[in-house]
């Protein structure tokens, strides 16, 4: 069974490689240059404001423009900012950096910081859109690409198909991903792949049963501290390494554009390979353009919907531009992508151990496993939300909830080259489909941003407070932000 798996896996590859040489390479990384021009360096021009946000120093006008409308199990930014990196951050920092070095040489690191500078200004613009035309269901808001598709095409097919793409991706094929490298990672401790598995099932049973704000809970304590913790070993590494630095920063520009290899005649990666597993391990670490960060955007109070915009843009930069980077620059500096044949999980042991000795291994048992854990609950809650979009039945969450937990065990026993290349598939269909509805919708996230910077600079004129938005002021109609509900 696994043999033949595996032969499927090669057929799923070229179908993948096809798809983003000719299409998605050319979609993800053309609207992310367009809404960059279109909404002036918002990902860099806001920054200040999404730290200011995630810090909590406008919750206050947050409550008091919410209001009555304001459910039960309604999230705060910095909640639904770690759901969103729940989700981002995990195997594709460690291991997808890692893949990315080994299929498309050091160049690729190159390419996934351009995926995410431009991808940023995405970010912003779905997780804006997600805030405008999120609406107050029960005890929770609910957001997202549906939400936002449905009402640019005036119907609920196209919104249903992503719901149902999303439904899929997320709690089965990148869940998949996930348990693969917590597998992979916890091998030599535990010899069974099954075992690790159900222990998984069992953990990922307990929390999501508990709802949103359980979800909440988790990830807004253990990703904090996981990421603190692996960005503080790896500065830690990069400074006592520093002479490094500045050498291996050179090497991954020159590898980018070809230029190592023919200057010293070798026959390496080509510019083409750089720059499609960059931008393919990119997107699948940072996640902008697919849709699925507005879905937690979405779930948050907020007094306008661009602060949610601009907080998960800074999540795009934070993902990719340092923790990915981090686990890159450990690797290249240490030289064990060349010295070794090694990949995947093996290639960050090796990264790692080369300065850690032989306390890498429990370091990164305990990483390995904290951070595609809590990606794992985080891509529940994505596909639960859209599941809930298309049906609400009480039925078919609990299937769809049997599934995912089976799903974890079954994952544990599939080969990691399979799951991979239908990850690489999915992100790209999703990141097309989304496109098209952000370019539909772009007018009105380009009105929204345009009133928060004008009641913003009032604000810091001493004439204007704390910007809260009306759907009135850009003429547009939604569900949430009626001038009428938005104030008690």
């Amino acid at each position: 069974m696994y043999e033949f798996l595996l032969e499927i896996s090669w057929s799923v590859r070229a179908f993948g490689g096809f798809m983003w040489q000719w299409l998605f390479l050319w979609v993800l990384l053309g609207g992310g240059i367009f809404f960059t021009i279109k909404f002036r360096l918002v990902q860099f021009m806001l920054i200040g404001d999404a730290i200011r946000l995630l810090w909590g120093k406008d919750k206050q006008a947050s409550l008091e423009a919410a209001g009555k409308a304001r459910p039960k199990n309604a999230l705060s930014a910095f909640q639904a900012f770690w759901i969103s990196e729940s989700s981002r951050v995990g195997t594709g920092n460690l291991v997808g950096t890692a893949v990315a070095i080994t299929m498309g040489g050091p160049g690729a690191i190159f390419w996934m910081w351009v995926t995410a500078l431009f991808g940023a200004a995405t970010c912003f613009v779905e997780c804006t859109l997600g805030q405008l035309h999120k609406k107050n269901v029960g005890d929770r808001f609910m957001g997202g690409p549906m939400y936002y598709a449905q009402r640019a095409f005036k119907s609920k097919v196209p919104a249903v198909i992503i719901g149902c793409v999303i439904a899929v991706c997320y709690a089965f094929v990148f869940n998949s991903i996930q348990t693969n490298t917590i597998v992979d990672s916890l091998g030599s401790l535990v010899p069974s792949r099954v075992i690790i598995g159900i222990i998984c099932a069992v953990l990922f049973s307990l929390i999501v049963w508990g709802g949103i704000k359980r979800i909440a809970d988790v990830a807004s304590t253990i990703m904090p501290f996981t990421v603190a913790i692996l960005l503080l070993c790896g500065f830690v590494l990069i400074l006592l390494n520093i002479g490094q630095f500045a050498a291996t920063m050179v090497y991954i520009v020159q590898s980018a554009f070809g230029m190592r290899e023919a200057a010293g005649g070798l026959i390496g990666f080509t510019i083409a390979q750089a720059v499609q597993q960059g931008v393919r391990r990119g997107v699948f670490s940072n996640e902008a353009g697919q849709g699925t960060v507005p879905i937690a955007a979405s779930t948050s109070i907020s007094s306008h919907p661009v602060k949610m915009g601009f907080t998960q843009s800074f999540g795009v930069l934070l993902d990719t531009w340092i923790i990915c980077s981090v686990t890159a620059f450990l690797i290249l500096m240490s030289g064990v992508h060349v010295s070794t044949d090694l990949a995947g999980v093996a290639l960050v042991n090796a990264g790692f151990a080369h300065y850690l000795g032989a306390f890498a291994r429990p370091f990164l048992m305990v990483v390995l496993f904290l951070l595609p854990f809590t990606s794992i609950v985080g891509n529940y809650f994505y596909g639960e939300t859209c599941l809930r979009f298309v049906s609400n039945k009480q039925s078919s969450v609990l299937i769809y909830r049997a599934l995912a937990t089976c799903l974890i065990v079954l994952a544990s026993m599939a080969p990691l080259q399979l799951v991979w290349n239908m990850g690489d598939i999915f992100t790209g269909t999703m990141v097309t489909i989304n496109m098209v509805v952000l370019f539909a919708l772009r007018h009105q996230a380009f009105g929204a941003y345009k009133d928060y910077i004008r009641q913003r600079k009032a604000q810091k004129a001493g004439t204007g407070g704390e910007p809260v938005f009306h759907e009135d002021l850009i003429g547009i109609e939604t569900d949430y932000w009626k001038r009428d509900r938005a104030t008690k």
